[in-house]
């Protein structure tokens, strides 16, 4: 009876922390998708995490050789896996490598078989067929799983290419395809840094009791009782409170800073969002 309690207990841990998990994660993964293939994001997480396997383990002993073994063990990934992954640690990424629409867009700019034959630039290319077509195009570059007519209303959509009059062949007008316009960019710097702030509070407090460390802020206050009539005046008198905090905050960072810089400085932030879930969406808590 003790050892099924204790499997059962472990089954538990498991189940909470995965679920505790998908909810970091999930966020995540929502921005990526339409952006970033899974493929690629799912290459880039084992990329970081052999590069933050080998930092744990260097700064749980300084002294020892971080062994490709023991990032074995550590990540569950073969020692073939984690040297593709430190040999690819300082690669460039093109759009082709992280998107799909990319990925056909280069092919067709690229690959001879969907070229002129005369001039050599990209044919306009006959839409279904086995051979020389845009539907072959789309099977090469993004899998059999993808239709051309997914991939056509995609592009089409993106102003990437266009069709004939009959609707039978497509032409390429744009061979670049836009990951992130640049109106986003602004806001995703922004919030890529706030993110990963936020996560080095949490890895902060889950080891703080190791290390015997003092804990960092980290509260959320929430309602889920706000009338929808009421959110333009909730959302206006948040942004005006957290405005007056932000000013009282750079006051006291500006007071505290060195006069001249030194060599060795410390980072100090705080950050505030604002969230709202509205009734048919799930609520994240």
């Amino acid at each position: 009876m003790a050892e099924t309690a204790v499997q059962s207990n472990e089954r538990g841990n498991a189940a909470w922390l995965v679920e505790a998990m998908a909810r970091m994660i999930r966020p995540i993964v929502r921005f990526a998708v339409g952006r970033v293939s899974c493929s690629a994001l799912v290459d880039l997480v084992r990329q970081i995490y052999v590069e933050e396997a080998r930092e744990h383990l260097q700064d749980e002993n300084p002294d020892r050789r971080v062994t490709r073994s023991a990032l074995a063990l550590l990540c569950g990934l073969d020692g073939r896996a984690i040297k593709s992954f430190e040999e690819s640690a300082d690669r460039d990424y093109a759009a082709a490598d992280i998107c799909s629409e990319a990925a056909i867009l280069e092919a067709w700019m690229t690959d001879q078989d969907f070229a002129d034959a005369e001039s050599g630039k990209p044919a306009e290319l006959l839409i279904h067929g086995p051979q020389g077509t845009f539907q072959r195009l789309v099977s090469r570059a993004a899998g059999r799983a993808v239709t051309a007519q997914t991939a056509l209303d995609r592009l089409l959509e993106r102003g990437n290419v266009a069709m004939n009059e009959a609707g039978t062949h497509v032409r390429l007008v744009n061979p670049s395809y836009m990951l992130i316009p640049d109106s986003q960019q602004a806001a995703i710097e922004a919030g890529s840094f706030a993110v990963g702030r936020l996560g080095k509070v949490v890895i902060h407090n889950t080891s703080r009791f190791r290390d015997s460390k003092a804990p960092w802020l980290q509260q959320d206050r929430w309602s889920l009782r706000i009338p929808r009539e009421r959110l333009e005046l909730v959302r206006s008198h948040m942004r005006t409170v957290i405005k007056a905090q932000i000013g009282e905050i750079e006051k006291i960072l500006e007071a505290e800073e060195s006069r001249p810089a030194r060599t060795l400085e410390c980072s100090v932030g705080v950050g505030w969002y604002y969230w709202e879930s509205q009734a048919d969406e799930p609520i994240a808590l």
